[in-house]
C-alpha cells in the first residue's frame, strides 16, 4: 500500500470521525429541550404551592434587580424591558443603524399557566425590538430559543426566591 492510499484512509476516517462527534453534539443538544412541556418554547420554570400574586412579586423583584423595568401594560400580563446591549444593538439594528444611535429594546412577555395541582408554569419569551415607540418604524424579532439561557437563569432565580422558607426571628 502506498502512502497516498493510507493518508487517504487516515484522513477519511479522522473526517467521518469528525463529523459524527459533531452530530452527535447537535442531537445531543436539541434533545435538552424535551423535558420540557411543549408550552414552554423558550424559557420556564414549574413553581409549585405559591400563588400567582407571590410569583409575579417575586418575578417584578428579579427582573428589576437585573437592570428590567416593568412595562405598563392594558391587560395583566407581565412584561418587561431594558436598553440592549451594544452588540444586541449591532446585532438587531445592524452596524449602521448601530453607528446612527438607533433605539433597540429587549422586552421580555411573560405568562404565568396552571400546571397540575398547586404548580404553576411560570414561561418568558424575549423579543429585541428596533425603533420602539415609533408606529411606523418599530420592529420586533423574537429572540431564538439558543439564546434563553440568561432568561432561564433568571426565570430559575425566581423560582428560587419564591420558594425560599420565611426567615423567622
Amino acid at each position: 500500500m502506498n502512502s497516498f492510499t493510507t493518508n487517504f484512509k487516515r484522513r477519511a476516517f479522522t473526517n467521518g470521525a469528525g463529523w459524527l462527534l459533531i452530530s452527535a453534539a447537535l442531537i445531543a443538544a436539541g434533545c435538552s429541550s424535551l423535558n420540557k412541556p411543549a408550552s414552554a418554547s423558550f424559557a420556564s420554570v414549574i413553581i409549585s404551592n405559591q400563588s400567582v400574586e407571590k410569583i409575579k412579586a417575586a418575578t417584578v423583584t428579579v427582573f428589576q434587580q437585573n437592570g428590567y423595568t416593568l412595562m405598563q401594560l392594558p391587560t395583566s400580563e407581565l412584561a418587561f424591558q431594558r436598553e440592549a446591549t451594544r452588540r444586541e444593538q449591532i446585532d438587531y439594528a445592524g452596524f449602521v443603524g448601530a453607528h446612527q444611535g438607533e433605539q433597540v429594546l429587549i422586552r421580555v412577555r411573560m405568562s404565568i399557566d396552571p400546571s397540575g395541582p398547586n404548580a404553576y408554569l411560570l414561561g418568558c419569551k424575549a423579543y429585541a425590538v428596533c425603533n420602539p415607540s415609533q408606529p411606523v418604524f418599530e420592529t420586533s424579532t423574537a429572540l431564538f430559543g439558543f439564546q434563553s439561557g440568561p432568561y432561564q437563569k433568571l426565570l430559575d432565580d425566581v423560582k428560587g426566591t419564591v420558594q425560599q422558607p420565611a426567615v423567622t426571628p
